[in-house]
């Protein structure tokens, strides 16, 4: 007997290889983009024109990069709206600190412990913080920040506002000067973005998303909402930590003047919210954005005071109504609708 031909079946066929066609095309586009900055990166400092002082602003912004991971992973992936991220920074660097100081540990040891700390406060956190959510979840973030703050400044081991004094850095018993740091700072922060890309493409990740798009229906689904948000705290605040150790290492100096402040926390949301906090190349432009703009206002302004903190609000507000997904996201949706009418216009029989 002779099959008869399903025109649906066939087209149903035909579009889901055009969608997956679109999406490894899209995958190769994002990795060669990510390939391509880190190739950048490594060749900046040898770049002609590039001075000492251009290297050292872009090892700080590798940190900004790296602390708005941290918060990326809690806010674009779990959904879990942080502002006291600036206090796992602290944590980090004083951890690192006190090894160096105590026991004269490298730079390598430091970023191990110094992770691990923070990881291990966050895991705390994330189960004392287990019943709130939204607003509240930001409030008592920004609390925890605070307490971080009070604790570093009054907690006689952390030295208040005199500080603590690290050597100059060394990696494995060999001294690293600033191009070293630089690169030591890249690599980490290629681990790192490597470790996101991993994670959000696992069980793990695919757990935290359903967290964040129904915490009910992913509950019912089998996801436990207590081991895998008190999980997404932890890898949120290992990474930020890290970002702290090398700022603390960056500096040579850690003090409550320095790790106390509240406003690291909300340069980091501002940072993982105007790039992108579900996107894996958000943080990069964020950080970027708010890591040079005050250097970039400086340059063009003789007096800048307050400018700085208007233009970040400014850009938040923008973005938020703009493209609430992100920076990233947006400027993607706004190429796509673009080569929609390049073809639509190209298409026999279409506007023209």
């Amino acid at each position: 007997m002779e099959k008869q031909h399903n025109p649906n079946a066939s087209a149903s066929n035909t579009s889901w290889e055009v969608v997956s066609a679109q999406k490894a095309r899209t995958q190769r586009n994002k990795w060669a983009a990510m390939l391509a900055l880190f190739l950048a990166a490594a060749l900046f400092p040898i770049m002609p024109g590039v001075e000492g002082w251009m290297a050292s602003e872009a090892t700080l912004i590798i940190m900004y990069i790296m602390a708005a991971q941290g918060v990326s992973i809690l806010t674009g992936y779990t959904g879990l709206v942080t502002v006291g991220h600036g206090g796992f920074l602290a944590v980090g660097a004083y951890a690192s600190a006190l090894m160096t100081k105590h026991f004269g540990t490298d730079l390598a040891t430091g970023v191990v412990v110094g992770g691990f700390a923070a990881a291990a406060v966050g895991c705390a956190l994330g189960i004392v913080f287990l019943r709130l959510s939204g607003a509240f979840m930001a409030i008592g973030t920004l609390g925890f920040a605070f307490f971080v703050g009070t604790v570093v400044n009054n907690g006689p081991i952390f030295e208040g506002r005199e500080g603590i004094s690290l050597p100059a850095n060394q990696v494995l018993g060999i001294e690293i000067g600033d191009i070293g740091f630089y690169y030591v700072s890249l690599v980490t922060l290629g681990l790192t973005t490597l470790f996101i890309f991993i994670l959000i493409r696992s069980a793990v990740g695919r757990a935290f998303m359903a967290l964040r798009d129904s915490e009910k229906a992913a509950e019912a689904s089998g996801v436990n909402r207590v081991f895998y948000r008190t999980l997404a705290f932890s890898m949120s605040a290992a990474v930020t930590g890290v970002a702290g150790v090398l700022f603390a290492h960056y500096v040579n100096y850690v003090s409550s003047e320095v790790f106390a402040d509240i406003w690291y926390s909300v340069d980091f949301l501002v940072a993982t919210v105007v790039g992108g906090s579900a996107v894996l190349l958000g943080p990069f432009v964020g950080g970027l954005f708010v890591a040079f703009l005050p250097t970039m206002i400086e340059f063009f302004v003789d007096q800048p005071g307050d400018l700085a903190f208007i233009i970040k609000g400014v850009a938040l507000i923008f973005v938020l109504i703009v493209a609430p997904a992100g920076f990233v996201d947006g400027v993607v949706r706004f190429f796509r609708w673009a080569l929609s009418l390049t073809k639509s216009g190209n298409t026999p029989g279409g506007d023209t």
